[in-house]
């Protein structure tokens, strides 16, 4: 088998699938585990792939590798890289949030004007789709609030948005991760079952 060429658009459409499906799942308050598996599973093959073909095209042309040669083999690895490096420094998430967040404010708005007589039910606000709930005031707990669970397709509703106006949201009501996002709002994890 004479390898010389790079792997072809086939490999580079199955790498674009696994770059966006990582970025999606990590464009969430607490990235899920589910993503770790996926990279164990998707990455690894499509990286050993990868570095099969360049072993046996160096292996087979090792008298003529130029350079240019071997920019054309960097594609793949530098798509690795900035996905790796969007995801590690929360790019995707911030994005995903800033481009939502006028909506789900709305929408967070009016489930608490309809109080707990509030049906508010599941919708797209921006880029995620969510199903809000009415979080009503406590003696020990800042004012209502409104939580905004994720419905990111196949993937357990586990991660979610709380807008709290009054004030920081009960910390034993989310005892799986809480974090500040920025002004009123709040990212928040429940129980993912692993």
């Amino acid at each position: 088998m004479k390898v010389v060429r790079p792997p072809g658009w086939g490999f580079f459409t199955a790498v674009a699938i696994a770059a966006f499906t990582n970025l999606w799942w990590s464009s969430v308050p607490f990235p899920y585990l589910e993503g770790t598996f996926f990279g164990f599973f998707v990455w690894v093959p499509l990286g050993l792939y990868w570095l099969i073909r360049l072993l046996l095209a160096v292996g087979t042309q090792w008298r003529t590798w130029s350079v240019k040669r071997s920019l054309r083999w960097l594609a793949a690895p530098l798509i690795v890289a900035g996905v790796w490096a969007a995801i590690h420094l929360d790019v995707s998430f911030a994005v995903r949030f800033a481009l939502s967040r006028p909506g789900m404010q709305q929408y967070a708005e009016s489930i608490i004007a309809g109080g707990e007589r509030a049906d508010p039910g599941c919708r797209w606000t921006g880029l995620y789709h969510v199903c809000g709930r009415y979080l009503g005031q406590s003696l020990d707990v800042a004012p209502a609030a409104a939580e905004l669970y994720i419905n990111d397709g196949p993937l357990a509703s586990t991660r979610c948005f709380v807008w709290a106006p009054g004030g920081r949201p009960a910390s034993e009501d989310y005892e799986y991760g809480l974090r500040h996002l920025s002004g009123s709002w709040w990212g928040c994890r429940g129980w993912d079952g692993w």
